[in-house]
């Protein structure tokens, strides 16, 4: 016997949040509107129903949508029938019941909805008790077990119904994308870089992206990447891996006031520095910009602190400083250095896929370019560079001559984007400003 929510409640029974009255009027709604699947489909799951029937009917509309088939009373009587589920279902009649007992599907986005919100409701209730049950029984570090709770109660935030679509989903999808992007004009469909050239090339940084760019000591690669946060006028944050926040704020009020790093170290300042530092900290602390400063952290402490930013502060890019230097947690204690960076690589880019937000991290170069006649850096030359060849979706190297040959332009920074997704690969030229650790446009944004 089914007892409903309000029986349950008379009884002293708790039940899971459910709405079967909303899971009936969507079930209803698509049966009189088959031409609203497409819709409902990218906000409810089939595991979204609470009731395992109206899981059964939504399966089978999903299927019969997908050929091409209505969605009515008879097809799917046929489909339980084909596939052995007509007992469990009892006939036709509860369908033709949901059809009549449902005057329109005008509201059906709004069932869809509260469906939805159950669904999460129930989602925390089984995750939060599996904590409890872990909590009670676990043996091993109690940081780790708080850290994986809390990644899998935020990753409830982000509403991912479907993982399957039709092509002419896809399609829709690619050509809106496409749409869009011409509708900006001359602008670039992603966030923008500082750099023109690099924008033109890689149209900014993409949502869901995984960005490394790789360089030696000394070329200037953590100053690259605090040009890229002052640059993307977007909210952000910075996983500081490699220097303390201290050091990090001297260089951004250096970049941004164009005071020489040498005066933010020693505190020598003319009178004309004051106005332009004061400038620059009123324009920055404008901004977002979330800082995280903790010396060789887990990839676990970084999922945490980019899904608490994401979720408090909106940020919409996330900078990482740098690969290397974070720990990877599930790895076994044998594995090599190889698999650990791996293990950091690929939880960075599920990190983006999950907040839908490009992840741009620095990575180290092996010491072996250094040998070379040639010391431009390839992909192949990233520090353990297996797992950020296959999961980076564009990968560049940063090289200054001057730094192995005093007669070269001391001013001439090459980016070579190595890898690339979106599009074309090539060589950027960019302009290094030493005095104030800037990167500007190199004789023009078309070097």
């Amino acid at each position: 016997m089914t007892v409903t929510a309000s029986e349950a409640r008379a009884m002293g029974i708790r039940l899971p949040p459910q709405s079967v009255e909303a899971e009936q009027a969507v079930l209803g709604g698509l049966m009189l509107a088959p031409d609203k699947i497409e819709a409902v489909s990218t906000q409810l799951g089939v595991a979204d129903f609470y009731r395992k029937d109206h899981q059964l009917v939504y399966r089978a509309m999903l299927e019969l949508s997908g050929r091409g088939q209505p969605c009515d009373a008879v097809t799917l009587g046929d489909w339980f029938e084909a596939n052995g589920f007509a007992e469990m279902m009892g006939g036709a009649g509860y369908l033709i019941e949901l059809a009549n007992t449902t005057p329109s599907a005008a509201n059906i986005d709004a069932y869809a909805q509260i469906i939805r919100e159950k669904s999460v409701r129930r989602q925390v209730i089984d995750r939060a008790s599996s904590m409890v049950e872990q909590a009670y029984g676990a043996d091993g570090d109690a940081t780790t077990l708080v850290d994986g709770g809390i990644t899998e109660l935020m990753a409830l935030q982000k509403i991912e119904a479907r993982a399957e679509f039709t092509i002419k989903q896809v399609l829709k999808a690619a050509y809106e994308e496409a749409q869009r992007a011409r509708d900006l004009g001359l602008s670039i469909p992603g966030i923008p870089t500082g750099l023109h050239r690099l924008d033109y090339v890689l149209g900014g940084w993409h949502e869901s992206d995984l960005v490394v760019v790789g360089a030696r000591p000394a070329m200037g690669k953590t100053a690259l990447l605090l040009n890229f946060l002052v640059s993307c006028k977007v909210k952000c944050g910075l996983i500081s891996a490699e220097q303390p926040m201290q050091q990090i704020g001297a260089r951004l009020l250096s970049l941004k006031s164009h005071v020489e790093a040498e005066k933010m170290r020693s505190g020598r300042f003319q009178a004309e520095d004051y106005g332009r530092l004061s400038n620059a900290i009123a324009e920055l602390e404008e901004r977002t910009i979330q800082v995280y400063d903790r010396s060789s952290p887990t990839i676990a402490d970084v999922n945490r602190i980019a899904r608490k930013w994401k979720h408090e502060s909106g940020i919409r890019i996330l900078f990482v400083d740098y690969i290397q230097r974070i720990k990877s947690v599930g790895s076994s204690r044998n594995a090599n250095k190889s698999e650990r960076v791996g293990e950091v690589v690929q939880g960075l880019k599920n990190l983006a896929r999950d907040l839908e937000i490009p992840v741009i991290a620095l990575a180290q170069v092996a010491r072996e370019v250094d040998k070379r006649e040639d010391k431009q850096p390839g992909m192949g030359d990233l520090s353990d560079s297996s797992e950020i060849e296959k999961e980076a979706d564009q990968v560049i190297t940063l090289y200054r001559p001057h730094v192995h040959d005093e007669n070269a332009d001391e001013t001439l920074a090459i980016l070579s984007i190595e890898k690339n997704r979106h599009g074309q690969t090539g060589i950027v030229k960019a302009a290094w400003i030493p005095s104030s650790m800037r990167f500007e446009n190199y004789g023009g944004c078309h070097d």
